[in-house]
């Protein structure tokens, strides 16, 4: 049970960190896209603005997707799951959950591996090593690992272990 309250714990923490950060890298993309449009009408194109803006819709997606898996909000065909007795829907529900965390997993590795691979290249108008935009990658997958295996002791051990 104390495995539980730990990955509850850091699930929770992880998605309320990552809930500020998305919100502040969408602030910055505003800021960026507006300064693009200003600058482009009234003065002289900023080189970097739709570089930072890209880039920071790539953070912002793989980061929200571990928003999005957190909440359940997936696409799902629960109706045929929702059809079987409730000792196999759970079983059901753990085995989708571990086949997900198996993917994130590998996608992790092959995360690390292509962050690696563009490593020594730099973008083109903020000169920032590519590395630094493909880490998210890896970031986020290993979030949602976290909750996944927080969705799987959930699952197991039921909710209502949790409040004693």
């Amino acid at each position: 049970m104390d495995l539980l309250l730990f990955f509850k714990r850091l699930s929770n923490g992880m998605d309320r960190l990552v809930n500020k950060i998305v919100f502040l890298i969408i602030i910055g993309m505003i800021i960026s896209i507006s300064l693009q449009i200003i600058f482009r009408v009234f003065f002289d194109a900023l080189t970097w603005t739709e570089e930072l803006a890209r880039y920071l819709l790539v953070w912002a997606t793989f980061l929200g997707t571990t928003l999005a898996y957190k909440r359940g909000m997936h696409i799902s065909v629960t109706f045929l799951v929702n059809s079987f007795p409730k000792n196999i829907r759970k079983i059901i529900v753990v085995c989708s959950i571990l086949f997900s965390i198996i993917f994130f997993i590998v996608s992790v590795l092959f995360g690390f591996r292509y962050m690696n691979m563009q490593a020594h290249q730099v973008s083109a108008a903020l000169r920032v090593s590519m590395r630094w935009v493909y880490l998210v990658i890896p970031i986020g997958f290993i979030i949602m690992i976290i909750h996944g295996i927080t969705a799987i002791l959930e699952e197991v051990f039921g909710l209502e272990e949790v409040a004693r």
